[in-house]
């Protein structure tokens, strides 16, 4: 039964508790490892890492990678009938081969020419990682289709298999056979390939159909917009790795790119399971009379838990580190807050694009997005030859600040939304100052203190004090925050 749009509703949430635990799994795979990395890679190696999924990431954006799943949710959700819904599925799905096939023919040459500029000698390394990539990103068309039927079930024993596989390959490769970052590249391949032909096999058991080759050119016209969306958005959030690498090298790439995906572990536990749901459900409460209202108030849902998460994190970030990692990671402490804070913002801006991608206006997404980027890429020339990683978190923050904005005058304009403003601000606010308080008593109990008492209880009587301050000050943030929604 479809759910009503003046309120969220059993159904509702029940699917978005099973679609975000599948959701969930997927990235958690890389968090369950990151003490694998930490321990078994170098800061230097986890940077090689980071700047060949990245190459390899921009290489799938310009594949239109993006743009293919955008438009599969799109017309697939709004096809009349089940002949309709078959049909795009073939046609995105043609789309997004020959979209490799004539990108492949382009990039090949660029990499052999220009890949160690990169950063990365190891063209091997660099063409593995690229085509692990891809195959990884052609499961996504199935699991739009999965969350379109609402095949919530299905979706998450998928992905909770291709966790498990990926995660126990990887430390087999890593730990026990010593492959390092091939190890980690080769269990994309397997991960990837094994639930690319299982997934596609079932989808064209549901029963095949011609492509529509008239549909062909609307879904390439809806789709090329995200190419150079996705290329602006690509430079927004990895393009300060490239700067960082440039200009200080592959250790300081490896200890940003872990206080990302930390930083990234919020939005996971938080955001993210609603917000897949709500991009399916978006199209049939946006334009109902109470839609503004409905959506208001899922924001202010959402972005609450988000910020409790991020504040649980931020708060507590420097003993997750100190028991997770070797000491040349601990600085990525300082900067969790402020990436935690830039990924809220940026799932803001996710939030507000809805009324564009609902009225099929995504031209001004990439308006916006060029906006932004450019405003970053300055930020990044400006801050990170000073400042190094401080520099490309306050550079990321500043330009996903920018890129919600945007978002917002662009969406209310094309349909008013009745954000809870008052909300917002008080949960952005309070969870600053607890944070700020917070600090306070790190200062009395530095992390080398800490690691140099050699008795376990010592170690454990010294984190005693700043965990139980902090875990009182996040009660009263709570108390706060439910006392001021009453």
């Amino acid at each position: 039964m479809n759910a009503s749009p003046d309120a969220p509703n059993d159904s509702f949430r029940r699917h978005a508790l099973i679609f975000g635990a599948g959701a969930m799994l997927i990235p958690a795979s890389g968090v369950l490892l990151l003490p694998l990395y930490v321990n078994y890679l170098s800061a230097k190696e986890l940077g090689t890492l980071e700047i060949v999924n990245q190459i390899a990431t921009f290489l799938c954006i310009c594949f239109l990678s993006s743009g293919v799943y955008h438009a599969t949710g799109t017309f697939y959700l709004q096809a009349k009938d089940e002949n309709e819904r078959r049909s795009v599925a073939v046609t995105v799905w043609i789309l997004y081969l020959l979209a490799i096939a004539l990108g492949s023919t382009l990039a090949v040459p660029l990499l052999l020419t220009y890949g160690d500029r990169f950063g990365v000698d190891d063209s091997r390394l660099l063409f593995s990682a690229v085509g692990g990539n891809l195959v990884v990103s052609m499961l996504e068309i199935p699991y739009v289709l999965m969350r379109g039927r609402m095949e919530s079930l299905g979706f998450v024993v998928v992905t909770f298999l291709q966790f498990l596989i990926r995660v126990l390959g990887t430390i087999v490769a890593v730990a026990w056979f010593g492959c390092g970052v091939w190890g980690v590249v080769a269990m994309y391949w397997v991960s990837g390939l094994l639930f690319v032909v299982i997934l596609y096999f079932r989808e064209f058991r549901r029963g095949t159909v011609l492509p529509d080759w008239g549909m062909l050119g609307k879904v390439f016209f809806f789709a090329i917009p995200f190419l150079p969306g996705g290329i602006c958005t690509f430079i927004q959030m990895n393009g300060d790795r490239f700067f960082l690498a440039r200009y200080c090298g592959l250790d300081t790439v490896g200890v940003y790119s872990l206080a990302w995906k930390l930083a990234g572990c919020v939005a996971m536990l938080s955001a993210l399971p609603m917000q897949r749901v709500w991009l399916v459900r978006q199209y049939e409460v946006l334009p109902s009379d109470d839609g503004p209202v409905t959506a208001g108030r899922w924001c202010s849902l959402i972005t609450a838990a988000q910020i409790f998460v991020g504040l649980l994190l931020a708060l507590f970030c420097r003993e997750l580190l100190i028991l997770i990692g070797k000491e040349e990671f601990w600085p990525a402490a300082s900067l969790i807050p402020i990436l935690v804070l830039a990924d809220i913002f940026l799932y803001l801006s996710y939030f507000f694009e809805g009324p564009l991608f609902v009225k099929r206006r995504t031209g001004l997404k990439f308006l916006n997005g060029l906006i932004a980027t450019t405003a970053t890429v300055g930020l990044f020339i400006l801050l990170i030859p000073r400042f190094g990683e401080f520099g490309a978190a306050v550079s990321t923050l500043l330009g996903y600040l920018l890129l919600s904005s945007g978002a917002l005058l662009m969406s209310q304009r094309i349909l008013t939304i009745r954000y809870e403003w008052g909300t917002l601000a008080w949960l952005f606010v309070s969870s600053v100052a607890v944070y700020l308080l917070a600090r306070q008593v790190d200062v009395l109990f530095p992390p080398e203190r800490i690691v140099l008492t050699p008795n376990i209880g010592e170690r454990l009587m010294l984190m005693f004090p700043p965990v139980m301050y902090k875990l009182i000050l996040l009660g009263v943030w709570g108390a706060l925050v439910v006392r001021f929604k009453r």
